[in-house]
């Protein structure tokens, strides 16, 4: 038989413009397949479903064609399916990735439905397709589905309606039959420019079982390790070759292992080194310990700490099988981390099976006791191959779901529009659609006035001197404030947010496929991100935001921290790089005890945007078309330097370098001869 060729994608909507995750699976899967078979195979891997069209049409003929399938692509691999097979009928099509329920009857009914596909490789993916491939070599040539003849290990099919599926069971602790794509040199291509972001994995498998996860599945819930030695020349390689500022480790619980400690002082040393890591994303480990804590000080500013809690509700937890997860721990962990001035974040999750909208609240109410500097809330989505996603779960619970278009994950290819999509729960027999949406402005006002700090010291003060949760302050001023531009603001966010949604993907493709044009001129914008722009670019309405904040508290002292907050805002039209805004004792006192690591040697704050940063927003603006679109251009700009829209500040006399903002603690020295004013907060 003449070598395989062999086609493998990880595709990603590339039709606009952005940045994409290197193909670290279909690169495991080359690096086995070659290593196993040699030069009986000829493998070529694809990100870009274009460039894959391309190729079918000019290149030689594939005998087997694989894809990666998750959420963000499954509409774009199965319209690339169709039109491989009309090209190619007889080429061999192979499947694999998390995108599918996982019990025998959900197995068939996807690939009855998804008739196209020949093979689903099950979970790990190397060891099934290798097994196809064996099979074709010993049969002399690539062979459909319809005619094969035997069961083969960890791959499902469906022959004559029946589903054929032989699982496997991964036993060694060790990971030693996958070599590694990075030292191979299979991934070099893709580390030669900032737009392909470093993905490493040094183990697998995940010991906890929550309903709405997939890492978790009993055939995934032994943690397995990549020998240590080849993760240390795996982060070495990478340091060395890609210029991203920013990677990514798809552990599913980093920091639950001891050797995780070395792997971090691994990281931390190569971004030393070498000088262009600036962050590295991880899932930390569900339980944090003391391991977590020490990682969390060999990163320093590479990561943030995360303690997700998803809900705070025992019964809740119970249901969605969370309540192994010891929040003792998490609490202690957390005082130890305000003490070494480390900033940790919180993931809360909505609409999980027995969340009410008062759980909800009363989770909402303990993070923000808990002093998380950043609280990141979620709509809870039905993944393929999760618990909470079976039919037993919607039945039980009475989850009743729409359907959203993702973000970036849509465009056209041989002229065909194609749109990914969520399918996220908006009821449930606990809470109401209604409720769910009521949800939404105060997620914003979380992210914004506390994530991104616009309002933080104004929440903060008022929890410190009042005993006001920062939640019932945000609930206050959703329910009951008196101006009319907020209200307007409220009702306009509302309707926005209910019209993202649709009753079937039918609905959802048909409606932006009618409009495809209108999405392309003007994107489909977060709706956080839009509707921070629209208070960035209007500070008369911002003022009114913060305002509203103060406007049923008599206290002077309040007052002046609110005309404080407005004046860290770095507005799109702003020509200061610096401000010096003269402090009362009363309110400095109360920034003291925010940020407790200020130097407060001075009456004088003085707040500073660095001429780098602001040159970056400035351009980034005008290529978005500001004057013409500025909410649009300002949401787009949001998305890389939403943490540069606050001045940093700093009240020490002399300009040490040492600037303390809401969002991170920066080092920086901006230029001295900057126009510069002086403005009076003060009795």
């Amino acid at each position: 038989m003449d070598t395989l060729k062999i086609y493998l994608a990880d595709f990603v909507h590339d039709y606009l413009p952005g940045n994409y995750i290197v193909p670290l699976n279909v690169g495991l899967l080359k690096a086995y397949l070659i290593t196993k078979f040699q030069n009986k195979v000829e493998i070529i891997l694809f990100k870009s479903p274009q460039k894959f069209l391309n190729a079918l049409l000019n290149g030689t003929k594939p005998d087997i064609v694989g894809f990666s399938n998750y959420s963000w692509n499954q509409e774009l691999n199965q319209k690339i399916i169709h039109e491989t097979v009309k090209l190619f009928p007889n080429v061999v099509v192979c499947v694999g990735g998390p995108h599918i329920r996982t019990d025998p009857q959900g197995i068939a009914d996807y690939l009855k439905k998804y008739f196209e596909i020949d093979y689903y490789c099950m979970f790990e993916g190397e060891v099934p397709l290798g097994n196809i491939i064996n099979y074709f070599i010993q049969s002399g040539k690539p062979i459909k589905k319809e005619l094969c003849v035997k069961p083969l290990d960890g791959v499902a099919y469906v022959v004559n309606e029946k589903l054929i599926y032989p699982p496997i069971t991964n036993t060694d602790k060790t990971i030693s039959n996958i070599p590694s794509p990075y030292l191979t040199g299979i991934l070099d291509e893709f580390l030669e420019s900032k737009e392909w972001v470093p993905i490493l994995e040094t183990n697998r498998g995940c010991p906890f079982a929550c309903t709405f996860c997939v890492w978790g599945v009993s055939a995934l819930d032994k943690v397995r390790v990549f020998p240590i030695d080849r993760s240390f020349e795996e982060i070495e390689y990478v340091a060395k070759r890609s210029v991203s500022a920013h990677w990514i480790f798809a552990d599913a619980n980093f920091g639950m292992l001891q050797r995780d400690l070395e792997i971090a002082k691994k990281i931390r040393g190569v971004a030393d080194k070498y000088k262009k890591l600036e962050m590295a994303e991880i899932w930390w480990a569900k339980n944090s310990s003391k391991n977590t804590l020490e990682i969390s000080r060999i990163f320093g500013n590479l990561v943030n700490p995360l303690a997700a809690v998803q809900s705070m509700d025992s019964n809740v937890l119970k249901i969605i099988k969370r309540d192994n997860i010891q929040f003792s721990t998490m609490t202690d962990l957390l005082d130890t981390w305000k003490k070494d001035h480390i900033k940790a974040s919180t993931d809360v999750l909505v609409g999980l099976p027995g969340e009410s909208l008062e759980s909800h609240l009363d989770t909402l109410r303990k993070v923000f006791e808990l002093d998380f500097d950043r609280i990141d809330v979620g709509n809870i989505r039905l993944l393929p191959g999760s618990e909470m996603e079976t039919d037993e779960s919607r039945n039980t619970f009475k989850l009743k779901t729409k359907y959203r278009l993702i973000s970036g994950s849509y465009g056209k290819y041989n002229n065909i529009p194609i749109f990914e999509y969520e399918e996220s729960v908006r009821s449930s027999k606990d809470i109401t659609e209604e409720e769910m949406l009521s949800l939404r402005m105060v997620h914003f006002l979380i992210w914004a006035l506390w994530n991104l700090g616009i309002g933080k010291p104004i929440l903060k003060y008022l929890q410190l001197e009042y005993g006001k949760n920062p939640l019932d302050v945000i609930l206050h001023v959703i329910k009951f404030s008196k101006k009319e531009e907020f209200r307007k603001f409220v009702e306009k966010f509302d309707k926005i947010s209910k019209e993202e949604w649709f009753n079937s993907p039918e609905e959802l493709t048909q409606h932006y496929t009618d409009n495809f044009e209108k999405l392309m001129d003007n994107g489909f914008l977060k709706l956080n991100f839009r509707f921070l722009a629209e208070i960035f670019s209007n500070e008369v309405f911002a003022k009114v935001l913060i305002d509203s904040l103060v406007e049923d508290v008599n206290d002077t002292t309040i007052k002046k921290l609110a005309e404080f907050c407005f004046e860290r805002i770095y507005f799109p039209n702003s020509l200061e790089l610096i401000k010096e805004i003269e402090i009362g004792d009363d309110v400095k006192g109360i920034l003291k005890q925010i940020y407790p690591d200020l130097i407060l040697d001075s009456n004088i704050c003085r707040v500073e945007q660095t001429k780098k940063a602001s040159d970056a927003i400035t351009f980034t603006l005008k290529k978005y078309n500001f004057k013409k679109d500025p909410i649009r251009a300002l949401a787009i700009t949001f998305e890389t330097y939403l943490s540069k829209f606050l001045y940093n500040f700093q009240f020490n006399k002399e300009n040490t370098g040492r600037l303390a903002g809401s969002f991170d603690y920066q080092a920086q020295s901006g230029p001295k001869d900057y126009h510069a004013k002086l403005v009076q907060i003060k009795e």
